[in-house]
């Protein structure tokens, strides 16, 4: 019988392929096991971190509890003693609060006011207007410009000078009937103090350019004084243009700390006061007109 070579390379071929496949079984059920292995110490390090980072959670939870806890005792303390702390540090003063922007509240700072024993406090809501109105009320009271822009400080320098002088007041009624200002407490004038209640709501800051900024640069004009006051949360501060204007600001005067700070500045003090990155002392070191 004559064995064929074909033969032979078929099955040495096969022998060495059977004992491949059994070394690659061997491996691979070696490899689950290491595998296995390395799992469990995965799993074990996860659980030995997890259980690091609970204690540590743990931890900075009792300190924001406590910090909280100081945090409330302090706000309490604060709201306990701030009305005797201001109490009479401003009698005699006539002031007027310019909210020179719709869309932030100010109304509170009344309150402040009156409790530091003003003789009155005004708050005016400047309101949008367009052309047209303006344009009508300049041909009303006489006035003229150059330009809609000229014509619109023409306005303007009209508005605070009667809030300065206390005359004409039927200038400011009809800026209230045409529903460019708007006020609810009874008009006291002359203004010994105003406050520039600001804050934009665009990139642009087109408020601060049209209003703030015409209306500061005439009451510094007429050495009036004057501060800036914004909210903690502003869509855009105005703070670096006021201080420009070299005038006080108070960036926090929406907390009991930013409106004893507003009292302080308009009792004399002077520097750019808040919580915010332009601010350059906290709260200021205490009221300069005393009884």
């Amino acid at each position: 019988m004559v064995i064929n070579l074909k033969y032979y390379v078929i099955t040495i071929v096969a022998i060495f392929l059977a004992i491949g496949i059994g070394i690659f079984i061997g491996i691979m059920l070696d490899g689950q096991d290491l595998i296995v292995e390395q799992q469990k110490e995965i799993v074990a390090q996860l659980e030995s971190k997890f259980d690091e980072f609970k204690i540590k959670q743990d931890s900075l939870q009792e300190k924001i509890d406590l910090l909280t806890l100081e945090k409330n005792k302090s706000e309490k303390f604060i709201n306990t003693i701030y009305p005797e702390l201001v109490k009479d540090k401003l009698k005699d003063l006539n002031v007027i609060v310019l909210e020179t922007s719709e869309h932030y509240d100010y109304s509170g700072i009344n309150d402040a006011f009156k409790k530091a024993g003003v003789r009155s406090v005004t708050n005016i809501i400047m309101k949008e207007s367009n052309d047209e109105e303006l344009s009508a009320l300049a041909e009303e009271f006489n006035l003229s410009g150059d330009s809609k822009e000229d014509l619109q400080i023409k306005i303007i320098n009209k508005f605070c000078n009667v809030l300065i002088s206390g005359n004409d007041i039927e200038f400011i009624k009809k800026l209230k009937e045409k529903k460019i200002i708007d006020y609810t407490d009874e008009l006291v004038g002359p203004a010994d103090y105003i406050v520039i209640a600001g804050g934009s709501i665009d990139e642009q800051k087109s408020i601060l350019h049209k209003i703030d900024i015409p209306m500061i640069t005439y009451l510094k004009s007429k050495n009036i004084p004057v501060v800036a006051v914004e909210k903690l949360e502003v869509a855009y501060s105005n703070i670096d243009e006021y201080k420009k204007l070299r005038i006080s600001t108070v960036d926090n005067v929406d907390t009991i700390m930013g409106k004893i700070s507003m009292l302080m500045v308009v009792s004399g003090q002077e520097g750019h006061f808040g919580e915010k990155e332009t601010a350059e002392s906290l709260v200021p070191e205490g009221f300069i007109k005393a009884d």
